[in-house]
């Protein structure tokens, strides 16, 4: 196993027995150790997937591994109606979610778009977990003298440090860079997440988004030459597994019980890009990914 020099011991996760968790992009990477993770410490996991095999073949790796069988759920974030309909039906299905890991990513090295005409980077990195997170709100938070201790967790990057946000340009249409466009989505993680914890019922429900370093996974496969140069960075970066000890670690700390609108770096919490800090932005990314949504949404249910 590759270990990082300094790597500190991994620090065990807390009992989850009784909680349910949502985990997106949860077939492979970050998102199958951090599924993982949850089940051994007695969660339910709930594993949002857009391949049906992966999704099967995912389930019946962490049953085996943690004697927790897990629920599969099949979702297409490149495509706005499949998140709803996905949220939907766990909203539907489930009373109470207690935890929820926005895990899935995209990395896309040349300018493509989704079915709902967005560029895939934002649309799968921000807008997608922006939907699916605001559909399963009420069921996060409960109602009345229901509510209950819940945690959004969001799966960012320190790219993010090395952005801004063009509102003029969201979906990259004038210049793309696969690495500009990654870093403005991050951001918009990031943003997502203050404006997320601003807007939460007080205390109960608490929202956070981390780096999780940088982690050999297949976000990187890209091919040409930038494939080649990840291929041989790999070895010196993490494992999935260790790129999840942070997302468990903002899911189940006791330590953090109830902090809220915090970016965490080793499990601790860090100074973000000082644009993230700026709700004025923030705002305004919430008000422009609430139209792109709802546009979205609206010519799904038009042409069905």
């Amino acid at each position: 196993m590759r270990t990082p020099l300094n790597r500190k011991e991994k620090r065990p996760i807390p009992s989850q027995a009784g909680r349910t968790a949502i985990v997106t992009g949860a077939s492979s990477g970050i998102g199958l150790y951090t599924s993982l993770g949850l089940a051994k410490a007695g969660a339910k996991v709930i594993l949002v997937c857009r391949s049906q095999v992966r999704g099967e073949d995912t389930k019946r790796l962490i049953a085996r591994q943690s004697g927790n069988e897990p629920d599969l759920v099949l979702a297409d974030f490149a495509s706005l109606k499949s998140v709803h309909n996905a949220a939907k039906r766990i909203a539907d299905g489930y009373n109470e979610i207690h935890i929820l890991v926005n895990n899935v990513g995209a990395f896309a090295p040349i300018r493509e778009l989704t079915v709902d005409g967005y560029e895939t980077t934002f649309a799968v990195n921000h807008l997608a977990p922006f939907l699916f997170t605001n559909t399963l709100i009420p069921t996060l938070a409960g109602s009345g003298e229901e509510r209950r201790k819940a945690r959004i967790v969001t799966v960012a990057s320190n790219a993010s440090n090395r952005a801004s946000i063009d509102f003029g340009d969201l979906m990259s249409s004038r210049r793309y860079s696969v690495f500009r466009a990654y870093a403005q989505s991050k951001l918009a993680n990031v943003l997502f997440t203050m404006e997320l914890a601003r807007r939460l019922p007080p205390k109960p429900v608490t929202a956070n988004c981390l780096h999780p370093g940088v982690v050999g996974t297949g976000i990187g496969n890209l091919g040409g030459v930038m494939g080649a140069a990840w291929s041989l960075l790999k070895p010196l970066v993490l494992t999935p597994e260790q790129g999840a000890e942070n997302s468990l670690y903002v899911a189940t700390a006791p330590e953090i019980e109830g902090k809220s609108g915090l970016y965490f770096v080793k499990e601790r919490p860090a100074r973000p890009n000082p644009i993230a800090e700026d709700a004025h932005a923030a705002r305004r990314l919430w008000t422009e990914s609430e139209r792109l949504v709802e546009a979205a949404l609206e010519k799904a249910h038009a042409s069905a």
